[in-house]
């Protein structure tokens, strides 16, 4: 009976010792906030005008690559952006440009044939006052799909490049009877007069 009183003294002292405790951890993360997590709109825009500077190399070399019938990666123009926010709110920003990896000597599509591969540049830039400054070398990182994921991106490039032709088809369709019908009400303004 000692024993049970002992342990329930314990329990009771502990259950009444670590919600206090919680609640002052708590109070101190209120205190301090946390940083947000998303890049602000203007943050965003002078990262971007510095990765345009410094990404303008490796879309010429992909050109370049593709040019020569050799294996290149189409890179996106849109970059993906990943903060880290590390202590006194350092930012540190890991910047993704991807694209897919062509063969343009074996056929497939307009640019070549899908190697079933996905290719990311990653540029690493810290905030230091305004400026954004590089943290390490642009490296490539690399994503196999393997052969059914080859296949199924291969279907899928194919179906955007028919979608992409019976677009233009239509819009080139509804041009042309603008234009035959905007000649038409030329001519009977002419006619009238």
């Amino acid at each position: 009976m000692k024993n049970l009183k002992i342990v329930s003294a314990v329990a009771l002292a502990a259950a009444l010792f670590f919600p206090l405790h919680a609640s002052r951890a708590n109070a101190y993360d209120l205190q301090h906030a946390r940083a947000q997590k998303d890049l602000t709109p203007a943050l965003q825009q002078s990262l971007q005008d510095k990765l345009s500077d410094v990404s303008g190399p490796y879309f010429d070399e992909q050109d370049q690559k593709k040019a020569k019938g050799q294996v290149y990666i189409d890179l996106l123009q849109k970059f993906e952006y990943l903060p880290t926010y590390g202590p006194h709110n350092h930012l540190v920003v890991s910047c993704k440009l991807g694209g897919v990896e062509y063969n343009p000597a074996k056929p497939g599509t307009a640019k070549g044939l899908a190697t079933g591969k996905l290719k990311y540049l990653v540029f690493t830039y810290a905030l230091e006052g305004k400026e954004w400054v590089a943290v390490s070398k642009p490296k490539w990182e690399s994503q196999d799909l393997g052969v059914a994921g080859a296949a199924q991106m291969r279907q899928n490039l194919a179906h955007g490049e028919q979608r992409k032709a019976a677009q233009q088809k239509t819009a080139q369709t509804h041009a042309a009877a603008a234009a035959a019908a905007d000649a038409a009400q030329k001519a009977a303004d002419r006619a009238g007069h």
